[in-house]
């Protein structure tokens, strides 16, 4: 099968479109390379927010690299790129957490009076590590009951 057949356009065309583009300037070109880009990050958040919509801006980031750029980087930039991804998703988590504590009003010793714990710098320990999964799941309520507080 010939090339233009499986891009389904013909050979004058794409002919025509190259001589097009060699003409732009190297600036126009960088704006089409950079939008192309952002149609492609785009395009992956808005599926990764149909999916979760609490997602945070980093695991996007992490979703567009696993889906577009995975095989680009040997597996120890991966891993690199994932750790730092994680630590900036785990960064946004947390003032999430700090921006509903603050719109509540609540102390750390509120927080342990109402779940319960021995002190508020313990509930503050717990929650400074890394917020644990009932902690998101509570920012994710807020955010929905305030988004549809708005409406």
């Amino acid at each position: 099968m010939d090339y233009f057949e499986t891009i389904n356009s013909s050979k004058e065309f794409e002919i025509a479109y190259a001589n097009w583009y060699y003409q732009l300037p190297a600036e126009r070109k960088a704006v089409i390379m950079s939008d192309l880009f952002q149609f492609g990050l785009d395009m992956v958040r808005y599926n990764a927010r149909k999916e979760n919509p609490f997602i945070t801006e980093a695991d996007q980031m992490m979703k567009y690299v696993h889906y577009n750029l995975r095989d680009e980087f040997p597996p120890d930039s991966n891993q690199l790129i994932e750790n730092v991804l994680s630590k900036r998703s785990e960064a946004e988590w947390q003032q999430r957490f700090k921006a509903m504590k603050k719109a509540l009003g609540w102390s750390y010793d509120d927080m342990a009076r109402f779940v319960g714990a021995a002190n508020g710098a313990s509930v503050k320990a717990s929650v400074n590590r890394q917020l644990p999964a009932f902690a998101k799941l509570a920012v994710c309520v807020f955010e929905q009951l305030t988004k549809d507080k708005e409406k």
